[in-house]
C-alpha cells in the first residue's frame, strides 16, 4: 500500500488512455485498413504524447493547427462518399486518427478523457467492419485491460480531486482485483460471442483481398513466357481438412481447378459454346466404393474456381455466401461472395488398368474440342505414332507418352530464353526440358494427333501438412498441369507427365517456414472460429460440447437440439446474468481483503457521502466526527463509537473483540438510521420553503 500524488496520477491515466489508443490503432492494422502515412503519423504522435504533454498555453495553440486539418479530413470524407463511392472509412478514420493524436497531445489538465475512450472504441469497432486476423484478437485483449485500468484511475483521480485530496492510497490487492475485473470481462465477451452468433451478410472485407493470379487460374493460359524464371511463392491458397481422417497419400493429391479445351499452338483457352458435360455419377460409379470428404477453405482467386479432388461428385459451401456451379467443361465454378468455405466429396478409387483397356468404344463428349489441333509441325505426329506404336489400346498409348516425358526429358523453373525459343517443338525436339505446363501441353497435344480425346488441366499437387492445425495447407509452390484423357464408360482419368522433381523444395526448406505453418495455424483457426462464426457454426460447437458430456457423465441431452442452438442459449444467458450480477455484487461491497471494522468505517463514509456531508468532513475519520459533532447531528454518538473502535483496529493494532464487533454493527445501523433520517428531513423542509403560500 502507498500514497500517490495526484500530479503523476493524472500522468499515469493520460498514458494509460494513449495506451488504450495506440491498441486500436494496431487492432485496425491487423485487419489490413489503414493507410501506411497516416499509421505512421498517428503513431508518431501518440509515442510522442507517452511522453510529452504541453502546458496548457501551448495546448491551446495547438488547436488553431488541428481544427483546420480536422476540416479538411471532414472535407475528403464527404468527397470520397458522395463523389468517389470508393471506401469511405479508410477517410473516416484518418479523421478519428488526428483526433486521437490532438487530444492525447492536450495538457494533463484538460478533462478530455472521455473524449479518447469513445475515439479509440470507435477505432476499434472499425476494425470489425473488415476480417482482422490474429493482431486484432492481441490489441482487443490489450485494450479491454487498458480501458479497466484507465477507468479505475481515471475515476479514482476525479473522487481524490472532488474531496480535495492531495494523494491517493493504492493498495496492492487493488490492482489484482482490477485484473481479475479486465479477465472477467474477457470471459463474458467470449461467452456472449458463443451465445450470438453474428448473421453473416456475406460481406467480403478488407481482410480477404484476392490472392494474386497464377499460371493457369485464368481464361488463358500460355506457355510462351521467357526470359525468367518461376520463381517460389510460399502464399498459401488451400487449406484442407479431412474429417473421416488424414488419408495416407496426402502429399500426392491432385487439387483439380480448371480444364481448358482449345490449343492455338500457344495458348490454351476455354469454349465458350463447349456442350454441356453431363452423367458425372455414372461415369466415375464404376471406379469404386471409395469416398474421401474434405473440408476447403480457399483464398480467392481472380477466376472463380472451386478446388477439390478428382473425380468430385458433389460440392457444398457452408451457409450461403457462395452456390457451386457444375459447368460445361466439369469444371466447379461458383457465383455469390464471402468466404470460400465449402465440404467436397470425390471418388478416393481408381479405375484398373484393365478397366481402362477394355473402354474402347462408346460416347464421347465434345469430341470436336478434346480433339481440336492448330497446325503443327509434321514432327509432332510423327513422334506420337513412333512413341505408341503397335499398341492397341488408347490406356497404354497414353502410358507409353506419359513414361517418354519421365525417362528423357527434365524439369526445370527456368523459362526459355526467347520467344523463338518458347515453343512446343523447340520444347519436343531440342530443349527438352521445362516446367508442368510444357510436359501437360505436349502430352495432351500428342494424345489429340492420335484422335484420342484429352484436355489440359490446372490446380495445385500435394501440400505441407500442418501438425499445429490439423489441415493440409496447399500453396501457390504447389501450383501444377496434368492430362485428363477420356474413357468410354469411365470418365476423365488424370495422367501427370512432368517428371518428379518438381522443383518446390526449395520453397518448402527455407528458415521461416515452421513457424509460418504456425501462424497460419492460429490465423486458420481464428477465421474459422471467429470471423466465420455463424448459427451453423454455433449449433456444430453446442452438438459436440453435448457429445463430449454424453460420452462423458451420459446424462446431458441433445435431442432437441435444433440449427439454432436455441435450447443452449438460455443457458447461456443465465450464466451471463449471473455472472454479471455477482460482478456487480461484488464490485459494490468493495470490500477484498478489508477487516470487518474497516468495512464498516467505509460504509459509514459511503452513508455520510449520501447524506449530503461536505468533502471536507469525509477526509480522515476525526473530521467525519468533528463535523457530527458540530453540528449536533443525531448520527454523531454513533459515528464516534464505531470510528473509536474503527481507528484502534487500524492505527493502534488492537483488534476488536466479537462483543466490539457486536457494538460496531449497532452502532453503523445507528448512525446509518440517523444520517438517512436527517436527509429526509431536510429535504421535507426545503420542500416546505419552496411551497407557495
Amino acid at each position: 500500500m502507498r500514497s500517490v500524488p495526484l500530479r503523476p496520477l493524472a500522468l499515469l491515466h493520460r498514458r494509460l488512455t494513449v495506451l488504450m489508443a495506440l491498441a486500436a490503432l494496431l487492432a485496425f492494422g491487423g485487419g489490413a485498413g489503414v493507410e501506411p502515412l497516416s499509421a505512421l503519423m498517428a503513431l508518431a504522435g501518440l509515442v510522442t504524447a507517452l511522453f510529452w504533454q504541453p502546458d496548457p498555453r501551448l495546448s491551446q495553440r495547438l488547436e488553431h493547427v488541428w481544427l483546420p486539418l480536422a476540416l479538411l479530413l471532414v472535407g475528403r470524407s464527404l468527397f470520397h462518399m458522395f463523389a468517389v463511392g470508393g471506401d469511405v472509412v479508410v477517410p473516416v478514420v484518418d479523421l478519428l486518427l488526428l483526433l486521437m493524436v490532438a487530444e492525447s497531445l492536450r495538457s494533463l489538465d484538460a478533462p478530455n478523457d472521455a473524449r479518447i475512450y469513445a475515439l479509440s472504441f470507435a477505432l476499434l469497432l472499425a476494425a470489425t467492419a473488415y476480417r482482422p486476423g490474429l493482431v486484432f484478437a492481441l490489441a482487443f485483449v490489450a485494450y479491454v485491460g487498458l480501458a479497466t485500468a484507465s477507468l479505475f484511475v481515471g475515476t479514482a483521480r476525479r473522487e481524490a480531486a472532488r474531496h480535495g485530496a492531495h494523494d491517493l492510497t493504492l493498495d496492492r490487492r487493488l490492482v489484482w482485483r482490477i485484473t481479475a475485473f479486465s479477465a472477467t470481462s474477457l470471459v463474458l465477451a467470449v461467452a456472449v460471442f458463443l451465445t450470438f452468433p453474428r448473421v453473416n451478410r456475406a460481406w467480403p472485407g478488407r481482410g480477404s483481398v484476392p490472392a494474386a493470379s497464377i499460371v493457369g487460374f485464368a481464361d488463358q493460359v500460355s506457355i510462351g513466357e521467357h526470359g525468367a524464371r518461376i520463381q517460389p511463392n510460399p502464399q498459401i491458397v488451400l487449406r484442407v481438412e479431412f474429417p473421416d481422417g488424414r488419408p495416407p497419400n496426402v502429399g500426392s493429391l491432385y487439387w483439380r481447378g480448371r480444364s481448358y479445351d482449345r490449343f492455338d499452338g500457344v495458348r490454351w483457352s476455354r469454349s465458350r459454346r463447349l456442350p454441356p458435360s453431363l452423367g458425372r455419377d455414372q461415369w466415375y460409379a464404376s471406379w469404386g466404393p471409395g469416398r474421401m470428404r474434405q473440408r476447403i477453405y480457399a483464398t480467392p482467386l481472380d477466376a472463380r474456381v472451386l478446388f477439390a479432388t478428382h473425380p468430385a461428385l458433389e460440392l457444398t459451401a457452408e451457409g450461403d455466401r457462395i452456390h457451386p456451379v457444375f459447368d460445361n467443361a466439369g469444371d466447379f465454378t461458383y457465383f455469390g461472395s464471402g468466404s470460400l468455405a465449402y465440404e467436397a466429396i470425390s471418388v478416393s478409387s481408381r479405375p484398373s488398368a484393365e478397366a481402362l483397356r477394355a473402354a474402347v468404344r462408346g460416347w464421347v463428349p465434345a469430341r470436336n474440342h478434346y480433339t481440336q489441333l492448330p497446325p503443327l509441325d509434321p514432327r509432332v505426329a510423327r513422334l506420337a505414332d513412333s512413341l505408341t506404336a503397335g499398341l492397341t489400346s488408347n490406356y497404354d498409348r497414353a502410358v507409353a507418352i506419359e513414361r517418354f516425358f519421365h525417362d528423357t526429358f527434365d524439369y526445370t523453373l527456368d523459362l526459355p530464353a526467347t520467344a523463338r525459343e518458347a515453343t512446343l517443338e523447340h520444347f519436343l525436339f531440342q530443349r527438352r526440358a521445362g516446367h508442368c505446363e510444357y510436359f501437360s501441353t505436349a502430352m495432351v497435344v500428342l494424345l489429340r494427333s492420335l484422335g484420342i480425346a484429352a484436355r489440359e488441366v490446372n490446380g495445385f499437387l500435394g501440400g505441407q501438412w500442418n501438425e499445429f492445425g490439423g489441415y493440409l495447407a496447399v500453396t501457390q509452390n504447389e501450383a501444377h498441369s496434368w492430362v485428363e484423357v477420356w474413357f468410354p464408360g469411365q470418365g476423365w482419368v488424370p495422367f501427370d507427365p512432368t517428371p518428379a522433381a518438381r522443383g518446390s523444395a526449395e520453397a518448402r526448406q527455407t528458415w521461416y517456414w515452421p513457424g509460418k505453418f504456425l501462424l497460419d495455424g492460429l490465423q486458420h483457426r481464428w477465421s474459422k472460429w471467429i470471423l466465420d462464426y455463424d448459427i451453423e457454426s454455433q449449433s456444430a460447437l453446442f452438438q459436440r460440447l453435448a457429445g463430449v458430456l454424453q460420452q462423458k457423465g451420459g446424462s446431458v441431452r441433445s435431442e432437441g437440439m435444433d440449427g439454432s442452438g436455441a435450447d443452449l442459449r438460455w443457458l447461456w444467458t443465465l450464466l451471463i446474468v449471473s455472472a454479471l450480477w455477482t460482478a456487480a455484487r461484488w464490485a459494490r461491497a468493495g470490500d477484498g481483503g478489508y477487516t470487518e471494522p474497516t468495512r464498516l468505517y467505509l460504509r459509514l463514509v459511503a452513508e455520510a457521502r449520501r447524506a449530503d456531508l461536505p468533502a471536507a468532513a469525509l477526509r480522515a475519520p476525526a473530521d467525519l466526527v468533528d463535523t457530527l459533532r458540530a453540528g449536533r447531528h443525531p448520527a454523531a454518538r454513533a459515528a464516534e463509537r464505531l470510528v473509536d473502535y474503527y481507528q484502534r483496529a487500524r492505527f493502534g493494532g488492537v483488534p476488536p473483540t466479537d462483543e466490539e464487533l457486536g457494538e460496531m454493527r449497532v452502532a453503523f445501523d445507528l448512525a446509518r438510521r440517523a444520517l438517512r433520517d436527517e436527509r429526509a428531513r431536510r429535504r421535507r423542509s426545503a420542500g416546505l420553503r419552496r411551497a407557495p403560500a
